[in-house]
C-alpha cells in the first residue's frame, strides 16, 4: 500500500479508515462491529458524522492496547495516537522491508482527529460518556464507555479516604489509621515458631525483614496493600500476617479464608509459596490453632471462580446485590495482572462489614492484558494502607540479576551495578550457563555490530545460540529431557514419583522468554529452532516436550498459562502437569489443539508469576517498538531465579526499553 493509497483510505470512507487500520494491525473487526452498533444507536437523531466515527475507530484502537479511556482534547489525542501509530509504522515497515517515509505520519491524522472531537465533545450517547477529568494540571473531557467510567467510580469509592466534601469515606474498603511510629515489632514471637536449623546463618537463613515486620503488625489491625519485587517474601508476609491475625483474634478461626489470583498458574504459585512456610515451623508452631486452620485451607481459586463466573450470563454470582458472605479474610496475589472491570467486579462483592483484605504485587511489572493498571492507581492512596518491601530474598546486596533489576527500575546509577553493560558478540565458543557460578549476567547481541545482518545471516546465527542452549539444558550428560521423560509411569511408586520429580525439575530449570510471538525472534519461531536442535518434528507431541494451556479446560481444571511437560505412557501421549504437590496425566488428544503449545520459549507476559533458574531473554530489534519498554525488561529480569540471565538485545534496543514506560489514561483520582 504505497502512501497515496494510505491519504485516500485517511480520507475517505468510515470502511476506508477502519481497513487502513486493520492493513497496519491496528484494530480488529471487533472494533468494526462495536463502531457500527454505536453509529446505529445514534440513527433517530442524525448518528455520528464520518470524522467522529473514525475517532471511535481510533477509541478502541487505544482500548485495545488498555487505555480505558481517551481525551478529547484534540492535541492531546493527537500525542496519545503519535505514540501508537509510530509503533505501527515501525512494525510495518520491517514486515515488509521497506522505508518509513512511505507510510502515513501520525500527524496526517489531526484534521480527522481535530473534527471528530469537536463533535464528540458534549454529543455523545449511551453506552458512551464524557467525564471531565484533570491531566498535568488542566481539565480535559474524557471518552469512556459506560462499563468503564462505572469500573473506575467504583474503585474510586473503595480506596478514596474522603468524599468530595473532605469527610471520611465511609465506604472506603482502606480506612485503616495505623501510623508506622506507632507499631511494635512481632520479629522474636515468629522467630520463635521457627525450626532453630532455619534461623542459623546461610543463604536459606530465615530472617523477618523490618518491612516485613511492619506489615505483619500493621496488617493485624488493618485491610492493607503489600506490595514489593519478586523475592521480597509478599506470600511469607501474608502468611505469618494470618497467623498473627488468628492468634489475636481467636474468634475469626471460624472465618471463611479465601487465596485467590488472575490465573490458574498464579493461584497454584501462591498454594506452593503459602505451603512452604509450614515447613519452617517447629512441631509445637505446627499444632496452633492458627497454624492448624491456615493448613486446612483449601480455597485457592482465580479470581474468576471465586467470584463464580456463569459464562451463560457472562456474570457472577457474587456481586454488589449478592456479596460474599461477611466473617471472611480475602488474599489476592499477583494484583498488577487484574483488569479494572474484573477488579472493580471483586471489590463490589466484598461483605458490607467484617472482612478483611490483603492485597499483594509487584506495581513494576507489567500491567494487566486487558485495560487498566489499577495497582500502580491505587498506590498513590494513604501510604498508611500500603507497605513495600524493598529486601530481596532473592537476590542479596552484591548480586548483580538484582542490581540490574535495580537499575532498570531507576533506582540505582550505572556505576553501582559493579559490572560493565558491555554487549559482546555471540559466539560458538563462548563458555555460558556454569552451574557453578550462580548469578550468572550475559548480555549478548547477534553479529558483531559493525553491520546489519541479513535475514539469513541471522537466522543462521539464532539456530546456533538455541542449539547451544539445548545441548546445554535439555541434551546434555546430567540434563537429558527427552530421555528422562521416557522413564516416567503414571504409577504412584516410589521410584516413579521421584523420577517425575526430577524430570520436573529439569523442565523447570530454564526458559527462553521474548517480548513477540511471531517475527524472527518472537517464540512460536523460537520454539521451533528448539524443536529443531532436540531433533524432532514440529505437531508430533515427543518424549520432554514442554508445553503450555493458552486456554482454560475447565471440565479438567486446567486454565490458561498451566504448563507441563509430555510423557508417553502405553504409547499414548500425556501432558504431565504438578498440581496440589501431586503430579497428574492428562492425554494431550482430549485437549483441544488450540488449547495447548510449546513453550520451551514464552511470551513475558506469559512468564508473569513465574521463575526459572536460567533465563535467556530476547527483546524486540528496533528502538521504538510497542513492546520494547521498561515493564517489559524488568519483567523478564525478575523472573530469574539467582543461577544465570542472558538477554540477547543491543546496547541502544536496550537503553530504549530502560527509557520507555508503559502509560495508561485510566481516568482513576484519588
Amino acid at each position: 500500500m504505497t502512501r497515496e493509497e494510505m491519504r485516500k483510505k485517511l480520507d475517505g470512507s468510515v470502511q476506508d479508515f477502519f481497513n487502513l487500520l486493520c492493513e497496519m494491525r491496528g484494530t480488529s473487526l471487533l472494533n468494526e462491529k462495536l463502531v457500527e452498533f454505536l453509529a446505529d444507536v445514534r440513527q433517530d437523531d442524525n448518528g455520528y458524522s464520518t470524522a467522529a466515527q473514525k475517532v471511535l475507530h481510533i477509541f478502541f484502537s487505544l482500548t485495545n492496547d488498555g487505555n480505558t479511556c481517551i481525551s478529547l482534547n484534540p492535541e492531546s489525542l493527537l500525542v496519545k495516537w503519535k505514540i501508537k501509530w509510530d509503533g505501527l509504522v515501525l512494525l510495518a515497515s520491517q514486515n515488509q522491508e521497506s522505508d518509513k517515509s512511505r507510510y502515513l505520519s501520525a500527524e496526517d491524522f489531526k484534521p480527522v482527529i481535530d473534527a471528530g472531537c469537536a463533535e464528540l465533545q458534549g454529543n455523545v450517547k449511551s453506552p458512551l460518556v464524557i467525564e471531565n477529568l484533570k491531566k498535568d494540571g488542566k481539565t480535559e473531557p474524557f471518552l469512556f464507555t459506560e462499563k468503564y467510567l462505572d469500573a473506575k467510580k467504583l474503585i474510586e469509592l473503595c480506596f478514596r479516604k474522603q468524599d468530595e466534601n473532605g469527610k471520611k469515606n465511609e465506604q472506603c474498603v482502606f480506612n485503616g489509621d495505623v501510623h508506622s511510629d506507632n507499631l511494635g515489632s512481632c520479629k522474636k514471637e515468629i522467630e520463635s515458631l521457627i525450626k532453630k536449623e532455619c534461623l542459623k546463618e546461610g543463604p536459606d537463613k530465615f530472617d523477618l525483614k523490618v518491612d516485613q515486620d511492619k506489615a505483619i503488625v500493621k496488617g493485624e489491625k488493618q485491610n492493607l496493600i503489600i506490595t514489593g519485587g519478586p523475592g521480597t517474601g509478599k506470600t511469607t508476609v501474608v502468611f505469618f500476617l494470618l497467623w498473627k491475625l488468628l492468634k489475636e483474634h481467636p474468634e475469626m478461626l471460624g472465618w471463611d479464608i479465601h487465596f485467590a489470583a488472575p490465573s490458574g498458574k498464579a493461584s497454584d504459585r501462591l498454594r506452593e509459596s503459602i505451603g512452604e512456610n509450614f515447613d519452617m515451623l517447629t512441631e509445637d508452631a505446627q499444632k496452633d490453632p492458627a497454624v492448624v486452620r491456615l493448613k486446612n485451607v483449601d480455597s485457592y481459586l482465580t479470581l474468576h471462580r471465586l467470584l463464580s463466573y456463569n459464562p451463560q450470563t457472562n456474570s457472577f454470582r457474587y456481586s454488589q446485590k449478592s456479596p460474599f458472605a461477611e466473617k471472611s479474610i480475602f488474599v489476592i496475589d499477583e494484583a498488577s495482572m487484574i483488569d479494572l472491570s474484573l477488579f472493580a467486579s471483586f471489590m463490589q462483592a466484598l461483605p458490607k462489614k467484617d472482612f478483611r483484605l490483603y492485597i499483594l504485587g509487584d506495581k513494576d511489572q507489567l500491567p494487566s492484558v486487558d485495560a487498566g493498571a489499577v495497582l500502580g492507581e491505587i498506590l498513590e492512596l494513604d501510604k498508611n494502607s500500603v507497605v513495600e518491601l524493598t529486601e530481596s530474598n532473592r537476590f542479596d546486596k552484591d548480586s548483580k540479576i538484582g542490581r540490574l533489576s535495580r537499575y532498570i527500575q531507576k533506582k540505582l546509577p550505572e556505576e553501582e551495578l559493579q559490572f560493565k553493560l558491555e554487549w559482546l558478540p555471540w559466539d560458538t565458543k563462548m563458555q555460558l550457563w556454569n552451574p557453578k557460578e550462580p548469578d550468572e549476567i550475559n548480555l549478548l547481541r547477534l553479529g558483531d555490530g559493525e553491520k546489519k545482518l541479513t535475514y539469513a545471516e541471522e537466522e543462521s546465527e539464532l539456530q546456533g545460540l538455541i542449539g547451544a542452549w539445548v545441548k546445554r539444558f535439555y541434551k546434555g550428560s546430567d540434563s537429558d529431557l527427552t530421555g528422562l521423560a521416557k522413564k516416567i509411569r503414571p504409577e504412584q511408586t516410589p521410584e516413579n514419583i521421584a523420577n517425575c520429580e526430577a524430570l520436573w525439575k529439569l523442565a523447570d530449570a530454564a526458559r527462553i522468554l521474548s517480548a513477540e510471538r511471531r517475527g524472527l525472534r518472537g517464540v512460536e519461531n523460537l520454539n521451533r529452532m528448539v524443536i529443531k536442535a532436540l531433533g524432532k518434528k514440529e505437531n508430533e507431541p515427543f518424549d520432554g516436550q514442554l508445553m503450555i494451556l493458552t486456554k482454560n479446560q475447565s471440565y479438567f481444571d486446567l486454565y490458561n498459562g498451566d504448563s507441563g511437560v509430555v510423557v508417553n505412557c502405553d504409547a499414548r501421549p500425556m501432558l504431565m502437569i504438578k498440581r496440589k504437590g501431586n503430579f497428574v496425566f492428562y492425554p494431550i488428544s482430549l485437549l483441544p489443539s488450540d488449547s495447548i503449545e510449546t513453550a520451551f520459549a514464552i511470551t513475558i507476559h506469559k512468564s508473569q508469576g513465574s521463575g526459572y533458574p536460567n533465563i535467556m531473554m530476547f527483546l524486540p530489534m528496533s528502538e521504538g517498538h510497542p513492546l520494547l519498554n521498561r515493564q517489559i525488561l524488568y519483567t523478564g529480569v525478575t523472573r530469574t531465579k539467582k543461577q544465570s540471565l542472558s538477554i540477547i538485545a543491543t546496547p541502544k534496543t536496550f537503553k530504549s526499553a530502560c527509557e520507555t514506560v508503559i502509560e495508561r489514561d485510566t481516568g482513576i483520582e484519588l
